[in-house]
């Protein structure tokens, strides 16, 4: 569920897209994916499996950080990663807005109400 800060810091200053370019481990993406579910983000954990299998074919530009030349926003431009990502864009960002002193990670503070035992460890 850590994985979900990382994810956090791209939502609040760059877009879905951008997130692939800042974090583009699969296991990361799945810690992440991971996170967003158990942490009861199902619409936006839908979102970012979507955007993640529009990126694979992408993954390995991505990863080694050369895109062909072009600046990184240019190049999600033209590979229509920003059209793709648009709609979900507006949604992250609007629950982020209403959570704005937490953003994503304001589903944690829910989380460790609803589900207590899971967020500390036992002492025997």
């Amino acid at each position: 569920m850590a994985g979900i800060h990382f994810f956090d810091v791209s939502m609040s200053s760059d877009s879905l897209a951008w997130h692939f370019g800042n974090q583009n481990d699969d296991r990361d993406l799945q810690q992440t994916l991971n996170g967003l579910r158990e942490l009861d983000l199902s619409e936006i954990a839908d979102m970012f499996e979507q955007m993640w299998e529009f990126m694979k074919p992408y993954m390995s530009v991505l990863k080694t950080g050369e895109f062909e030349g072009r600046d990184f926003s240019d190049w999600l431009v033209d590979i229509g990663a920003g059209d793709f990502a648009r709609g979900k864009d507006e949604y992250i960002w609007a629950y982020c807005e209403m959570h704005a002193d937490y953003g994503l990670l304001s589903s944690w503070l829910t989380y460790a109400r609803k589900y207590p035992a899971h967020c500390v460890a036992r002492v025997n």
